[in-house]
């Protein structure tokens, strides 16, 4: 096998096969990317076992001397390709060693067996769901961040995606907080509810490679694909039920305020310097036209921003987890959101106008 390609093509697949790759296993096979050369480019497939990766190099990119397949070690091979100072790397298998050259830099890296290599499945023949590339990476960040972290529930684990009445859903939730976001799809397009796993999705939106591609998704029984010209994600699906999210929106709340999304997430931010591990909470104090953010940290001091804002119904005081809000107003790009709320001991419901629903849990000191 000998192949030439352009440094930064070769280092961008290495970074998407090595953050795959395990190191974390009892079959260090895993810790390659498999490179299979073909056709006049290039595929880099890397595995966990959970999530697989197929990352392609077109022949823009690429010139194929010899076809052929080598097993290299990911991580080994992303640092190379990164610090390499040439505009072209060659790599050519000689002996057992796969040699890497651009500019006067040459590297002899020992391979693996191939056959060793567990398959990564390609994208089944068959008519998949497709999304506008740029909505569906706005979906997912407004809602992948809400997924728990190794939680024992393991639904909580991934972000539940689902098709309902020509509405596609994503929603995620560590019990705490719940992300919402819905998007309108052709009312004949049809998908099984799923929970996909963090891990996979944060790659999905690596695989775009321009902001008007399509992203091709399709679910079987226990796998999810995600496909676009750049190359596919398969993943394993989270088992489990997701629990009834819809029932835990507020509907009878009788407060709202419609607040400058960057204003508070200043605010939050700020307030959130004063306050401390035994004291993790930030007051929020509603008052005519007027929002009062308060950070304490007992024995240090305390902290307090003020804001202007819009607001209906009666004076409120209401206690959050300040990085629960800035991390849902991070992932807006909203000019405002409003904030419906009912009393300081009930779930408070955020929105930014573009299907985004976030529910946070307040936080009540006795």
């Amino acid at each position: 096998m000998e192949i030439a390609l352009k440094r930064e093509a070769l280092a961008e697949a290495f970074q998407m096969a090595h953050a795959i790759a395990t190191t974390r296993t009892t079959r260090p096979v895993l810790q390659n990317a498999l490179l299979s050369v073909a056709d006049g480019g290039m595929t880099v497939s890397a595995t966990d076992m959970e999530i697989g990766l197929r990352w392609n190099i077109s022949a823009e990119d690429c010139r194929v001397v010899r076809e052929g397949s080598v097993l290299l070690p990911a991580g080994r091979m992303a640092q190379i390709s990164r610090s390499i100072e040439a505009d072209e790397i060659t790599l050519r298998v000689a002996d057992k060693t796969c040699v890497v050259s651009g500019g006067r830099s040459v590297f002899e890296v020992l391979m693996e067996n191939v056959e060793d290599f567990p398959q990564v499945p390609e994208m089944p023949d068959e008519a998949p769901l497709v999304l506008d590339g740029q909505k569906f990476a706005e979906m997912t960040r407004k809602t992948i961040f809400a997924v728990a972290r190794e939680s024992t529930r393991y639904a909580l684990n991934g972000v539940h995606m689902e098709i309902v009445d020509g509405v596609m859903e994503m929603v995620a939730t560590d019990g705490r907080r719940m992300a919402l976001m819905k998007e309108k799809v052709d009312k004949q397009t049809s998908m099984p509810a799923a929970i996909v796993p963090q891990k996979a999705l944060s790659q999905v939106e690596k695989l775009q490679s321009d902001k008007d591609e399509t992203v091709n998704i399709l679910t079987r029984e226990r796998q999810v694909f995600f496909s676009t010209s750049r190359g596919t994600v398969v993943s394993r699906l989270v088992e489990g039920h997701f629990p009834p999210y819809r029932e835990v929106v507020p509907k009878e709340t009788d407060k709202k305020a419609t607040i400058s999304r960057t204003g508070l997430l200043s605010a939050m931010r700020q307030a959130a310097i004063m306050t401390s591990e035994d004291s993790r909470s930030v007051l929020l104090a509603f008052a005519g036209a007027q929002l009062t953010v308060t950070g304490r940290a007992p024995d240090e001091g305390r902290g307090e921003i003020g804001l202007d804002i819009e607001y209906e119904g009666e004076d409120l005081e209401i206690r959050f987890n300040p990085q629960f809000i800035i991390d849902a107003l991070s992932a807006s790009e909203a000019e405002k959101v409003t904030l419906d709320m009912k009393e300081g001991s009930s779930p408070a419901a955020l929105k930014d106008g573009t299907g985004f629903l976030y529910v946070v849990m307040p936080i009540n000191i006795v």
